[in-house]
Order: C-alpha cells, then structure tokens, then sequence
C-alpha cells in the first residue's frame, strides 16, 4: 500500500470509532514512513502503539518517535542473551534489544517486553522478570505460541499441558511477588484464552468472593475476540480477522473500505467468528468458562487440526476443572 492508501485507512480507521492502532509485522520500522504514519494516527485522535524487534530504535529514532506521540512500545525478548541471539539469528541482538527499551524509557514511551514462551525458553521466564523490573519496564506480556508466520514452525517445540501449568504457576507467584516489593509491573498473559479460566480456578481456592468479581469482569471483554474486536490488515490491504491468519482474507480496503468490510461482515468466518458459541467444539461449548474464553485461538486449532472450529490444543485444563464430570451407571451383577 502507498503512503496516501495508509493515510486513507487511519482516516477511514478514525471515522469508525477505532480506539486504537497497532503497526506491526514483521518489523515495522523497516517501512520509512511508518513513523510518519505513527504520528498521522496521533494527530486525528488514534492512539498509536508499537510492535517491534527495536533493532532500528537508535537514539534518533526513539527521539521521533517520542516527538510524535507514540505512548507504547511492545519490543520482543526471546530470552537470556545467548538465547536470543540464537533464536534472532543474530549476534548480539539481545544488547541492541535492550538499548533501544532504555531509549524508550528515557524518553517517556511505555514499554511492554514481549516474551514468547516454548520449550526452548521456559526455564527463562525468572531472567525475564528479572530484565523488567531492573530495566524499569512497566509491562511484561508472556505469549503462547500460536503456530502463525515464525511460530508455526515451533509447533513442535510447544509446551505440554503440564509445562504450561507450571510457566502460568510462575508467572502467578512472580506477578504477587512484585507487587509484594512495591514495584507495579502489569503482566499479561496473551493468546492462550485457558489462561482466564486458570486465573478464577485459583481464586476460587483462594478467595471465592473475589473470583465472583473477576469472573463478572472477563466474561464482560468476552474471551478471545478475533473477528469482532481484534482486526489485522496487512501491507497489501488484505483484511484478515485478527493478526495471525495472514492466509484467510475477509475482504480488501482496496476493494472496499475497511469499515464496510467489517460491518456488512459478509465473509462466512467473519460472521461466524461473531455468535461463534455454537460452532465450537462440543467441549468448549459445555465448559463452564466459555464466557471468559470463547473458544480460544482458532488459528491454533487449524494448525492443530486442519479444522478451523476445530478444538485448541493449548486448553490446559482437565475436563473435571472445567465442569465435565462423567458419571458412569454401574448396573447390578
């Protein structure tokens, strides 16, 4: 898309109430006018964030993009050094990495360290802690991985269900022991939806009145959004229902614009993907969670299964959790 294709977008973006815009990638910054357009979005009310490696944020860099209004930058960590070096495919990215996070905060720019966690990674999640709070990063976002571009080919080096248990434990008791010392870093868990259902399990143990509380409040954003809240559009205008399924279009703002596209909602998934409820696995529909998850990550499910309403298979949960008790009649001898 041209330089006046993407000023066009943000307008249209602005003119349906879009609250916000990401641009991502790949790597965004490697498009010139990205900052140009970071700053448009700014200018007509669009709150602007960013997704990046950080390996082009030199100083000057950070400096536009501070003078231009980005309020967020998510920049990715893969793990310890070696690790992420070795996982980027570069010698000495980790330290470029973590310079262009202090360039950001020095500048006033809100950071999210972006950490995807898998079998290659997990036993650094601690280290990962460790960069946030002594780098002062106000929020660390673990992601599951969600066999899309990149990630697809990890899918065999995706956690089990119980090395999934144990990176959410850890992530829980990092999470209580950072504000325990007064520090208030946010963490988000993404893409994994079982996730929600984790939280309430353990509160219900814990504090059932507050778990009342949260539950009200997961079930009100609706689980996984994909499709109705969440939209990506790629650089050559393809519209795609969230920002893992670059392989299944719903449309093009070449064709039509982008706020047609997803009113009319014309395309059979995107349709779906709005009262999808019933079109889910068996499972997933009986789950007394299906309100704070919604189904989960249905990219993940394809991957998984060659079914796009197909069952995820990072639901860690077992089916007594999730309320699927059998009961098994035993006749008379």
């Amino acid at each position: 898309m041209t330089h006046e294709e993407g000023i066009a977008l943000l307008d249209d973006l602005k003119g349906f109430d879009v609250p916000a815009v990401l641009f991502s990638g790949g790597e965004p910054l490697s498009r010139p006018d990205t900052p140009e357009l970071i700053g448009y979005a700014s200018s007509i009310g669009l709150t602007s964030t960013l997704s990046t490696n950080g390996l082009l944020i030199d100083d000057q860099m950070a400096d536009r993009l501070a003078s231009l209004g980005l309020k967020y930058a998510g920049i990715s960590i893969d793990g310890i050094p070696s690790r992420h070096d070795k996982l980027r495919g570069m010698q000495g990215a980790f330290q470029q990495t973590l310079a262009a996070i202090d360039r950001c905060r020095a500048r006033g720019i809100k950071v999210g360290m972006r950490f995807t966690v898998h079998g290659l990674n997990r036993y650094d999640l601690d280290a990962i802690f460790d960069l946030c709070l002594e780098h002062d990063v106000q929020r660390l976002c673990v992601y599951h991985l969600a066999y899309s571009g990149r990630g697809g080919s990890m899918q065999k080096v995706d956690l089990t269900a119980t090395q999934t248990r144990d990176v959410v434990d850890r992530i829980f008791e990092r999470t209580k022991a950072s504000q325990r010392a007064g520090r208030n870093l946010e963490v988000l868990t993404v893409d994994n939806h079982a996730d929600a259902a984790y939280v309430l399990i353990a509160l219900e143990q814990s504090d059932p009145e507050r778990a009342a509380t949260v539950h009200e409040r997961l079930a009100g954003t609706g689980g996984n959004r994909s499709g109705c809240n969440i939209a990506a559009i790629d650089p050559t205008g393809n519209v795609h229902y969230d920002q893992f399924t670059w392989y299944y279009n719903c449309g093009n703002v070449r064709e039509n614009s982008f706020s047609k596209i997803w009113t009319d909602a014309t395309d059979e998934r995107l349709a779906i993907l709005r009262d999808r409820r019933s079109f889910l696995p068996e499972r997933c529909q009986s789950c007394r969670f299906v309100d704070v998850c919604n189904g989960n990550l249905r990219t993940r499910a394809e991957a998984a299964t060659g079914n796009w309403l197909g069952m995820d298979p990072s639901c860690y949960l077992t089916d007594q959790e999730i309320g699927r008790v059998q009961v098994e009649a035993v006749g008379s001898r």
